[in-house]
Order: C-alpha cells, then structure tokens, then sequence
C-alpha cells in the first residue's frame, strides 16, 4: 500500500489508498470513512468503477437519482457502475470500508457479468455468501486503518491467483484507450481486441456494465470533473472544447444529468467528490 492521503467532509473523514503491483491492475483505490453523519446526503457519481463496500458500522440509507427506491446498506455491498449519481445518508456512527474497482476490474476478478450490477446495489453476502461475511468479520475487528487496508489487499491477491494477469493487463490497456476522446470508438475496439465489433461490444459490456459509448461519456465527464476542482476554467466554452462537447450547453447537461449540479453549482457547494478529487491530484 502506498501513498495513503486524507481528507474531511461534512465531519467525515476518508482515507484513501492506492495500491501496488499486481493488486494495482485490477483496484483503483481502497477507502476508509469515519465520523458522524449529519442530514447533508453524501453523492456517489458515475466513474465507470464497480464498488464494494463494508459498513462496519450503523446500516446507511440511500437514493437512486434513477428510481424511487431507498436501499439499505447493512453489511456488505457491492455498487455496480452508474449512468447517474446515487446519494447515500451517513447514521450517528458512519464507518465503512471499501475499495473501487478499475472499468473492468470487477468482471475480470470475479467472472461474473458486470452488466447485472449496473445502476444497482447489491448484498455482496447473497452474491459471494461466507466468503463476504468472514472478511467482513476480520475488516471489523482489524486495530487501524492501514490493517483494514492490508486485509483488503491480501484478499485480492489470494483472488488474483486464479486469474491471468496477462488477460487482465489486456484489458487494462483497452481502458486505457477508451480514455482517449478524440478517436472514434469503432476504431479503437477495432485495433485493440481482434473480434468483430458486435462481439467486442458485448464482451466490453460483459466485463464493464456499460457499453464503450458509455464508458467514453462518463470518461470524459470524469476528466472535466477533476480538472475543475484542481483549477477554476477561464471559460465553460472552451473546457468544452477542450473535451470534445459539441458547446458548452451540451458540457452543462451532461453534468447536471450526471452529477446534479451544474459546474457553477458544484464549484460553489464543493461536494465530497470535490475534495476527493483534490487530494488525488
């Protein structure tokens, strides 16, 4: 584990993670939150990361911005990739532990297809059973922090030997592709995975939950998000240039539907997912 970084919201605060080799080719981060909710709601946006967390605390209530549903977080859950935010409301005594997964991270790790946890969350005892409840049981007995993050980290090293690393390190490489913007998608399923585009599609699906139009979306509304809580844009045109948006009407709605807010918003409110993105820089 290195490069542990901290940061405080709403009288939480979040430790963050990252990983070395191999654990690093299939985990973005590991995350550890502690402190006392109050009423403010806490937003998780789309990232085109798979999430598993571990509630060691009181049970947490949530809310799909995409259905009505308020979902209860008691022990162990796993949060597949979003097209929209999902809100969740820190109890008196909020601590969880967990780790987000790389695009496809998640499908290469536990061979189950991605796209059954898209835009939903999932009790990861009635997915995986014991095996959920006795690392839940060691991560809640664990003395700091960084034992809750080693626990972890041997989890999926034990986990990662039943799977080709060179395949994940495949994989890994196409994500890093479908991060480019300026290159049309056909193209690059067509020079990085050798099948014929419906396949290629349905396999990327399979692996990620969401399909590469998507991905790229998301992607590029995540590489906005981080650049405007790093530096203050000169102008909301030209950061939409800048990331290939048609103007900068077309930047404002794909935020709001993927955040809530408009960009002016979130740089005023300064939301969780600000500070988070603030301390990774």
């Amino acid at each position: 584990i290195i490069n542990m970084v901290s940061f405080t919201h709403n009288d939480i605060s979040y430790t963050i993670a990252i990983p070395v080799y191999p654990v690093n080719i299939i985990v973005d981060h590991f995350v550890f939150m502690n402190g006392n909710g109050i009423q403010t709601p806490e937003r998780l946006l789309p990232n085109n990361l798979t999430e598993m967390f571990f509630n060691l605390g009181d049970r947490v209530s949530g809310k799909n911005n995409w259905d009505a549903s308020t979902p209860e977080i008691r022990d162990n859950i796993i949060s597949g990739v979003r097209h929209t935010f999902f809100e969740f409301y820190p109890p008196k005594n909020f601590t969880m532990a967990g780790l987000r997964f790389k695009l496809f991270g998640f499908g290469q790790l536990f061979k189950q297809p991605a796209y059954h946890f898209t835009d939903n969350n999932f009790s990861a005892n009635d997915v995986f059973g014991k095996e959920m409840e006795f690392l839940h049981e060691r991560l809640y007995q664990a003395r700091n922090t960084r034992g809750i993050f080693l626990i972890l980290n041997d989890w999926i090293c034990k986990r990662l030997s039943n799977c080709s690393l060179e395949e994940i390190l495949k994989w890994n490489k196409l994500g890093k592709v479908l991060h480019e913007q300026n290159v049309p998608v056909s193209q690059q399923i067509k020079r990085h995975m050798g099948y014929s585009h419906k396949h290629s599609i349905r396999l990327i699906k399979q692996y990620s939950g969401l399909s590469p139009k998507e991905i790229k979306n998301i992607y590029r509304f995540d590489k906005v998000l981080k650049k405007i809580s790093t530096i203050k844009p000169d102008s909301w045109a030209g950061l939409a240039y800048d990331n290939n948006y048609a103007d900068q009407s077309h930047l404002i709605r794909d935020f709001k539907r993927y955040s809530g807010y408009t960009p002016g918003e979130f740089l005023k409110i300064k939301p969780r997912e600000y500070h988070f993105n603030k301390v990774q820089e």
